[in-house]
């Protein structure tokens, strides 16, 4: 099993730096240690259920191909998805208040008559 483990570790690692993304960035996204990340791209620990359950949501990634190779390593995502998911955990609530607001102009402007 080491080599799965291996394998699975490489392509998350290949993942991470075709993002350009540290351990560090990696782990806190997902929040894990950067010490568990470090350990499942060398193949001493397997990635747990709800690390890699993160990991597809966060980045619409496939589990097939985290888990087997097997399957497209990115799903199609719109570049609005991939802006978001570089976003922090204290960034976010900031930018969908910022949405609600647009959504709240947009929908006064189409209440206005001509």
């Amino acid at each position: 099993m080491k080599s799965d483990r291996l394998e699975c570790g490489r392509l998350i690692r290949d993942f991470r730096l075709g993002r350009h993304m540290t351990q560090a960035q990696l782990a806190e996204s997902l929040e894990v240690s950067t010490n568990f990340i470090s350990e499942i791209e060398t193949g001493k620990k397997g990635i747990s259920h709800d690390t890699l359950c993160r990991l597809c949501k966060r980045y619409n990634l496939s589990a097939d191909y985290i888990l087997f190779g097997t399957a497209p390593e990115h799903r199609q995502t719109p570049p609005l998805y991939d802006a978001l998911s570089t976003l922090s955990v204290e960034e976010i609530p900031v930018v969908i208040r910022y949405l609600e607001a647009m959504l709240k102009v947009k929908q006064l402007k189409c209440m206005q008559p001509d």
